[in-house]
């Protein structure tokens, strides 16, 4: 099934919800944020790569040690030689890796320079194949980097006229800068408590760094700026910049409440609770705990270097999306190498594949016990698509927005030519797509798929929703819904709303199934596992759900 295919059959579906939404995120206007331009500028020129920027210049390689051709070396000066050839390699490898982030940085300054002579200017939105929203534009961008989008701001602002409209801007600082596991109150509090040294940032951030410690450094920095002025200007205050709630490992909370997951909700925060629901944490305690009930030398050292939230994160976000074992396991020992270079402290010796191998089982097993309805979900949606693999068809269904998503999966071969470059002879390999559908692609790409339509409808309802009630202004990112401060409260409120009436209107694994039978014209299509005992509409009673 061919884009022209899917697009000749979306001509004939009801797009009224999506023209809608996408009209609401093009209208929205745009301007550069010219102290942060200014810090970035300065920053990058300067060479320094304050808030994880790439190093400006290549890093020099090392001179090579010696003054006798390498196969003359013997002995020791063969081992100094070995040494200095992979500290060599090393660099090499990591100067090639950051070409394509430095060009990247300095297009996006240059593109944001330019359009810093303007007062206002916008974004082409448009929809992929799954009808999530993308800003349609190669370099500065909503939907980028922590210092890319800290260069912009909205160009229209909204009062903040007390202070209930400035809590929000206090919330999204505390997140911004890592303080997202307390309650929203602490996180008010916390923006307050700081202000003047919130100002001093404002006003000199090159000798006061604390912006830097932040998760989003960049972002912090330009919310120190506006909030320096709220500060100073009181009650009253426009406010342009941007302020967000993101949702609670988003993919889990649609797959807890697509089967009326309760443990999986709570994890997730669908449910209303005093703290913030921690699902990473959840998983690390749990993999924690089997290792303590070991006595071996791998335990020992697990117990040591200890099983932190980071090292689970990366893991469990994957699930939604057919992470594996595997992926899992490389992630924990990502994870596992920035804590050792943060710390010193590396109780496994060089050689980290087998602690991640170790600690991936126990990880693994512990996602499957704290979201159960997630892999069934998964599983059931997989054996959907294996129906449509069976008579050689593309797996499609059709969202709760009336979106048509058609997966385009075949099988490919392997096509090896060989040509002449530059008088030399080049082999080349050349993927060729074939006319039958693939199973394995068609498996592996249906779960994520329809979870990030799931939450691309949701979105699309939201932002209708929000419109219908004044709000102009998004800045949005798949899972992380942004408008003014003043205005988030409401955002907030129908946030929730809209994704209860979507999960209540919409039985959306049966609805897939009902697709599948009228598409390929068969009642054998499995039955959709039994629902829990989560109470969808609990969902508007919990403040942690997007926070």
């Amino acid at each position: 099934m061919s884009v022209g295919e899917q697009l000749r059959r979306l001509e004939d579906a009801e797009l009224s919800q999506e023209y809608s939404c996408l009209n609401a995120l093009q209208r929205t206007a745009w301007q550069i944020n010219k102290p942060v331009l200014q810090v970035l500028r300065t920053v990058w020129d300067g060479g320094q790569q304050w808030g994880k920027l790439p190093a400006k210049d290549d890093l020099p390689l090392p001179m090579y040690p010696f003054d006798k051709d390498p196969k003359e070396l013997t002995g020791a000066d063969r081992e100094e030689f070995v040494l200095w050839s992979r500290q060599r390699n090393a660099i090499y490898s990591h100067n090639n890796r950051t070409v394509s982030k430095r060009i990247q940085v300095e297009r996006t300054l240059q593109v944001a320079e330019d359009y810093a002579k303007h007062d206002e200017f916008y974004y082409v939105w448009q929809n992929d194949f799954r009808s999530r929203k993308y800003a349609s534009c190669t370099f500065l961008s909503p939907q980028s980097a922590d210092w890319s989008k800290s260069l912009l701001t909205f160009s229209n602002g909204v009062a903040i006229n007390n202070w209930d409209e400035a809590r929000w801007l206090c919330i999204h600082g505390a997140n911004l800068y890592g303080n997202d596991k307390i309650t929203l109150d602490q996180r008010e509090s916390w923006a307050w408590d700081k202000s003047d040294e919130f100002v001093r940032i404002a006003e000199n951030p090159y000798d006061n760094l604390m912006w830097l410690e932040a998760d989003k450094p960049y972002q912090f920095l330009a919310w120190c700026f506006e909030f320096a002025q709220l500060v100073r200007q009181g009650w009253g205050y426009i406010s342009t910049l941007p302020v967000s709630a993101d949702g609670s490992c988003n993919g889990l909370q649609h797959l807890s409440a697509i089967l009326r997951d309760e443990r999986g909700g709570r994890a997730t925060n669908l449910l209303p609770a005093a703290q913030p629901q921690d699902i990473y944490t959840e998983v690390a305690m749990e993999a924690m705990a089997r290792v303590m009930n070991e006595d071996t030398e791998m335990s020992r050292q697990w117990k040591r270097f200890g099983v932190t939230r980071k090292l689970t994160k990366r893991p469990v976000m994957i699930v939604p999306y057919s992470g594996t074992k595997h992926s899992c396991r490389e992630y924990i020992q990502d994870a596992m190498e920035e804590q050792i270079n943060d710390t010193g402290d590396n109780p496994f010796g060089d050689d980290l594949f087998p602690a991640s191998v170790y600690l991936a089982n126990y990880v693994w097993d512990a996602i499957s016990n704290v979201i159960v309805a997630a892999s069934r979900v998964m599983n059931y949606i997989k054996s959907v698509g294996d129906v449509y693999a069976d008579v050689n068809k593309h797996m499609e269904w059709v969202t709760p927005t009336g979106w048509l998503v058609l997966q385009s999966y075949n099988n490919t071969t392997t096509k090896r030519i060989k040509t002449h470059i530059n008088g030399e002879i080049v082999k080349l390999n050349m993927l060729e797509e074939q006319s039958t559908v693939s199973r394995r692609r068609t498996g592996s790409g249906s779960s994520p798929n329809f979870i990030h339509s799931m939450d691309a409808a949701a979105m699309t309802k939201t932002i209708n929703a929000c419109v219908n009630r004044g709000i102009l202004n998004f800045a949005m990112v798949h899972d992380s819904y942004g408008t003014h401060s003043s205005l988030m409260p409401m955002m907030s409120d129908l946030i929730r709303q809209e994704f209860v009436k979507m999960y209540e209107q919409h039985d959306v694994l049966t609805e897939l199934r009902d697709h599948a039978i009228q598409t390929l014209g068969t009642e054998d299509v499995p039955l959709p596992p039994a629902l829990g005992d989560l109470d969808i509409r609990k969902v508007l009673q919990s403040e942690y759900f997007f926070a």
